[in-house]
């Protein structure tokens, strides 16, 4: 009898225990455009370097954080999580992405000091959020350095577009943003500046 009330102890402890896990969490990468949708903007040759991009503390974490609708209630998905820091995402995407549009070009993201450019590109985000099923939004500055250490540009970010209902869609939409802002970027820097 004793030996019956520990085995039923022990499968009603396991039931309780596998009640009570949850779905395992999913990752999420930001996704760079693919090279036949990419229109060469400037076949110039120059070299371009990315900057670290600064982001607002409450997307600085590993889960995708949403705005509901019309509020200023955040939302953040223990389940649905960035695969790494959004900010290396982000510079690495606006890279890759830039050296579509300008396929003569060195274009990449500046890890270290030393390595010199003609150019490097700063990104302050203000904000990159918005509701499943409504808009993501950008907002925020983008600046072009030159050589000698002049601002040559200072340019605010103000990028809006629909998403669908998942956080796959949520994330296409980010990287299309992302895309977006490459462009409006190399656009500039095509011109011969």
């Amino acid at each position: 009898m004793k030996k019956i009330v520990i085995c039923a102890c022990f499968l009603l402890l396991s039931g309780c225990l596998s009640l009570g896990s949850s779905a395992p969490s999913k990752f999420f990468s930001l996704r760079s455009v693919d090279a036949s949708q990419a229109e060469v903007l400037s076949k110039k040759s120059t070299k371009i370097g990315i900057e670290e991009i600064k982001i607002p503390l409450y997307l600085d974490k590993p889960q995708i954080v949403t705005r509901d609708a019309n509020t200023v209630e955040l939302n953040i998905s223990e389940d649905n999580r960035w695969s790494e820091p959004l900010s290396s995402m982000m510079q690495r995407a606006l890279a890759n992405d830039m050296a579509l549009y300008l396929p003569n070009s060195l274009v990449k993201a500046r890890y270290f000091g030393r390595e010199t450019f003609d150019y490097l590109v700063f990104v302050e985000v203000e904000r990159f959020d918005g509701a499943l099923d409504g808009n993501i939004t950008l907002t925020g500055w983008w600046y072009v350095i030159n050589k000698n250490g002049n601002i040559i540009t200072t340019q605010r970010i103000d990028i809006e577009q629909p998403t669908g209902s998942t956080y796959e869609s949520l994330v296409q939409t980010d990287s299309n943003i992302v895309n977006a802002l490459a462009r409006q970027i190399s656009t500039f820097l095509s011109k011969g500046v």
